[in-house]
């Protein structure tokens, strides 16, 4: 999808085009905003699988998966098997996972870097064995090679909580924490290098201070004007269906530190509420990044689980699986009527056993395993149905994948007043633009396709450049989906038409 994951994906594939991996470009031009490890790792594939949507994607979805690993070990070391299992299936049975795991940017591996780091580093702070530190500081080094500090800084505080709960204080002073620290120097030295050599110290303090910290303080360009409780809102649906679960546990949990009932580990909590906070003063706010806690709040959500009992509890679930069911028709019926009949007849079956597993089992059980059932559907509407149309009316990445198979070269292939990722990633490079019909008329000769708007056709053929042949596409954003969209007979209005005239 534009913007982030189809810019990331063509930086990657230049990457290993160019043979350089120390230094990052966007469009031939140097770029300073995301540390390298994303690109690093995508390089990678691309270099052993070759350039596909699945082989950018596919470091991305091991982190993931690392991430469901390591919130099972942590959730398993201080709450049980029973406990670990569920927090689990809720992190990886969510709508922010399946997001994250869809539009692929720094997010994914920085959740499963932070949920990692977090476990050595609570397991380091218990037993003080070397071996945890050195592997706390790999993954403290894979979370800021994948976001910058906060890769640090969440880890951090969840470990500051988890020191303060135990009375471990010593641990700072242990042989551990020097080795930590040498191995994240070293693990940060490549991209240190690469960013003197590229940025001068600018490229330092930027990585180190201004990308992250500055959005606190007013020093970093992107700024927007959402309030403090911004994330109060989005954090209700990127927990779904797990919602009430996490808002128990996390009730809990502030009740029993106020009333200083003992917990099992204080990392969760803290770890989730801080880093929520910070990230709720920041200046520039995107749904994306409360991806870091996900996991914190899923091991809440399974220590709210346990606590969960009563009628009226129940009540709120039961309405918000209806609803949740209910989306799932109207997805599978409505929104894409031609491909419908491909997801709906599994929809159906999956909320028939929802409703079984409901009435079938106990109150908690019963109400978990619809709640599974339920997110599995949706992972099959989203994967399988929606998404895959969707996309279809992205008409950068459908403009770039008609050149690709037609094999037009740079000097065949230009936009004019158009430029994207998703068309330079699909097209195999960067595609070249044009102002105005007088460059347009420089560079036209027999077999070159210019890909353009409605207003700059309309420009070409006032000028006398008349295509032979044209065809159009329609676009719409795949990020800022409204409810027009999703009523066929509304769409057509909000489409834009986009052009490949053929000359």
């Amino acid at each position: 999808m534009e913007v982030d994951a189809a810019q990331y994906a063509g930086m990657a594939r230049d990457m290993v085009r160019r043979g350089d991996v120390l230094h990052l470009f966007y469009r031939d031009e140097p770029y300073l905003d995301k540390p390298p490890l994303l690109f690093w790792l995508s390089a990678l594939s691309f270099k052993l699988f070759g350039v596909h949507n699945w082989s950018y994607r596919l470091p991305s979805i091991l982190f993931a998966a690392m991430g469901l690993y390591s919130t099972y070990r942590f959730t398993l070391r201080y709450h049980g098997s029973e406990m670990a299992r569920r927090a689990t299936l809720m992190l990886g049975c969510s709508a922010a996972f399946i997001l994250m795991t869809n539009d692929v940017r720094c997010d994914t591996m920085l959740m499963g870097a932070v949920i990692t780091a977090t476990w050595f580093g609570c397991a380091w702070i218990d037993d003080r064995r070397p071996i945890h530190a050195v592997l706390f500081a790999v993954a403290v080094a894979l979370g800021m090679l994948a976001k910058g500090p906060l890769g640090a800084m969440a880890p951090a505080l969840a470990m500051l909580c988890h020191l303060a709960h135990t009375r471990s204080w010593g641990t700072l002073r242990t042989s551990g924490m020097l080795l930590a620290a040498i191995v994240l120097a070293l693990a940060l030295l490549p991209m240190c290098i690469g960013l003197y050599q590229q940025h001068g110290w600018h490229g330092l303090r930027f990585f180190f201070w201004e990308q992250s910290f500055g959005r606190l303080t007013g020093e970093n360009r992107w700024k927007d004007d959402s309030t403090v409780f911004y994330f109060t809102h989005e954090v209700l649906w990127q927990l779904l269906p797990w919602t009430v679960y996490v808002l128990v546990g996390c009730w809990h949990g502030l009740r029993a530190l106020l009333t200083r009932t003992p917990l099992a580990e204080a990392a969760t909590l803290g770890g989730a509420l801080l880093v929520f906070c910070a990230l709720s003063f920041s200046q520039f706010k995107l749904p994306h990044y409360l991806f870091v806690i996900a996991p914190h709040l899923a091991i809440l959500g399974a220590f709210g689980w346990k606590r969960v009992s009563g009628q009226v509890l129940r009540r709120v679930q039961t309405a918000l699986l209806s609803l949740l069911g209910t989306a799932l028709l109207f997805f599978t019926f409505t929104v894409f009527p031609e491909q419908r009949w491909l997801s709906l007849v599994p929809v159906i079956c999956l909320l028939g056993v929802a409703a079984w597993l409901w009435r079938s089992f106990p109150d908690r059980e019963g109400a978990f395993a619809a709640s599974f059932v339920v997110m599995f559907a949706t992972g099959w509407v989203m994967n399988t149905y929606f998404y895959p149309n969707l996309l279809h009316f992205q008409a950068n990445a459908m403009a770039g994948k008609w050149a690709a198979e037609h094999k037009l070269d740079p000097d065949r292939f230009h936009g004019m007043q158009i430029s994207g990722p998703a068309l330079d990633f699909y097209a195999g490079h960067p595609v070249k633009w044009l102002s105005h019909a007088g460059e347009a008329r420089a560079v036209l000769a027999p077999g070159v396709t210019i890909y353009t708007d409605a207003v700059h056709r309309t420009e070409l053929i006032q000028a006398g450049l008349i295509p032979v042949r044209e065809d159009r596409l329609w676009n719409h954003p795949a990020q800022r989906i409204g409810l027009p969209f999703l009523f066929p007979e509304q769409r057509q209005a909000i489409l834009e038409p986009r052009y490949l005239l053929h000359f």
